[in-house]
């Protein structure tokens, strides 16, 4: 082991970990539950107007029917008296014949009494009984009305309420992860402490150690030469067969002076050996550094593992949110658009499942003008065909697309809803060209091309016009 290395990289941790959970979620939902609170009151707003207008509608309906109803007395009373008065006449003819003049006197009386006043009376329970059919169809309307705002109404409260489900689930689940993030941020923390006082340590010792070896190198030098030395001597000793006074007059004094101190070196030598061995990195304190590094790096994975949980979760929630914010610009437009087109009529998509909006698809309902709501697979032609297209309106409205190829669209519409929906094609060509099949003179001369398809001798051929050139030439 060298030593020293470089640092562990820290401080971004933290950062990440109070960046982890955005504050968007909170304020997107807590927007929408704003705004569907609002539509809620505004709806409530309408019911209680359709409600007085109801009663206004049904008091009105009560004093015309206590009037037909007299009336219808008055007309019962003038009956049986133009009855009796024919009966009379009927037995005086009988009676007598010279008795014409009082016949024809009768004759008036009987004019006078059921003739134009009857008449008027009957002119005025027809009038009556219009206005009350009337009134009857307006009350009916009203119902329908009130019915179709009791749904929205239930529609927007169970919104709001998963709106409100949905910000407390968001709530908690940012509590559980802030508390999870500063738990492991304080554990990484306590392991970075550690790191830091082993590889102080580490590098104290390393210090010494060297130092150490330093010495121990010049003393193993110095000890090797002067075990060379001694032997040299021995051999000598050996080869000369010499006694140690011819001995040490043959040696010169250095060499006899380091022979002589080699026991004393040698036990400097052990000295120094005991005290490297003291001066050893402690081999427990490594052990624990090896398991704090472990742990560390378990730590490190399991914060990049809820990390990439947290990216992956924040991915998925920018997904929903963009296809949220892109299905409630398409709803309100298809609103407008189908408005637009029918004169009065109205249009929505609802998701079947708003807590997960991918998994069941959408419902596309209408009310056509001055009828009740339906499910477009319950219209008929013409009404398939405007809500269709207020659908692809809409959609070119949130992205435009460049081309569009419709093949009769107008084949079910009347000329007036083949005159709007033409109008209508032509001002959206500003940014996209429509390339539209149709046999309708009120579509195709709205054209800025016109391309005619014709069959001559079994051979199909074609023919382009500029309907604007051609008419400044005409």
């Amino acid at each position: 082991m060298s030593g020293g290395g470089n640092k562990p990289k820290g401080g971004g941790m933290g950062s990440s970990i109070r960046e982890s959970i955005s504050e968007d979620a909170i304020k997107n939902a807590e927007s929408n539950l704003n705004k569907l609170t609002g539509d809620l009151n505004k709806l409530r707003e309408q019911m209680n107007d359709a409600k007085k207008h109801y009663r206004s509608l049904e008091e009105a309906k009560s004093r015309l029917e206590m009037e037909l109803a007299k009336v219808k007395k008055e007309v019962e009373s003038m009956n049986a008296q133009y009855s009796y008065n024919e009966k009379r006449l009927d037995s005086l003819k009988a009676a007598s014949e010279p008795k014409a003049d009082e016949a024809s006197e009768l004759q008036q009386k009987i004019e006078n009494a059921g003739g134009q006043a009857l008449k008027d009376q009957k002119i005025k329970v027809a009038n009556i009984q219009s206005e009350l059919d009337k009134t009857s169809s307006e009350i009916n309307r009203r119902k329908v009305q009130i019915a179709s705002s009791e749904k929205k109404v239930t529609r927007l409260s169970r919104s709001i309420e998963e709106s409100t489900k949905e910000i407390e689930e968001l709530l908690a689940e940012k509590g559980n992860m802030m508390s999870f993030f500063k738990e492991i941020e304080k554990k990484a923390f306590v392991v970075q402490e550690d790191y830091k006082k082993t590889q102080e340590m580490m590098d104290n010792h390393k210090g010494e150690l060297d130092k150490t070896k330093e010495e121990y190198n010049k003393l193993k030098k110095a000890m090797d030469e002067l075990r060379a030395s001694e032997v040299d001597a021995e051999y000598k000793i050996q080869m000369d067969a010499i006694d140690p006074e011819k001995l040490k007059g043959t040696l010169g004094d250095e060499q006899l002076h380091a022979t002589c101190d080699m026991k004393s070196a040698m036990e400097m030598v052990a000295l120094l050996e005991a005290q490297l061995k003291d001066l050893s990195p402690n081999l427990d304190s490594m052990a624990e550094y090896r398991t704090k590094a472990r742990l560390y790096g378990e730590h490190v994975d399991e914060l990049n593992a809820t990390t990439q949980e947290r990216d992956d979760l924040k991915k998925l929630y920018d997904g929903l949110d963009e296809f949220m914010t892109g299905f409630n610009i398409i709803s309100l437009k298809l609103k407008e658009m189908y408005q637009m087109i029918t004169l009065g009529g109205d249009a929505e998509l609802e998701l079947v499942d708003s807590l997960d909006p991918c998994s069941e698809g959408v419902v596309f309902s209408v009310r056509p003008p001055k009828k009740s709501w339906k499910n477009i697979a319950n219209l008929s032609g013409g009404e398939k065909t405007l809500s269709s297209l207020a659908l692809v309106f809409a959609l070119h409205h949130y992205k435009p697309t460049p081309l569009y190829v419709m093949d009769e669209i107008d084949a079910a519409l009347d000329f007036k809803n083949v005159s709007i929906v033409g109008h209508y094609v032509k001002d959206r060509t500003k940014d996209a060209q429509f390339i539209i099949i149709s046999l309708r003179n009120n579509m195709f001369e709205l054209a800025d091309r016109l391309v005619g398809i014709y069959k001559t001798d079994n051979c199909t051929k074609s023919i382009t016009i500029n309907p604007g050139s051609f008419a400044n030439s005409v």
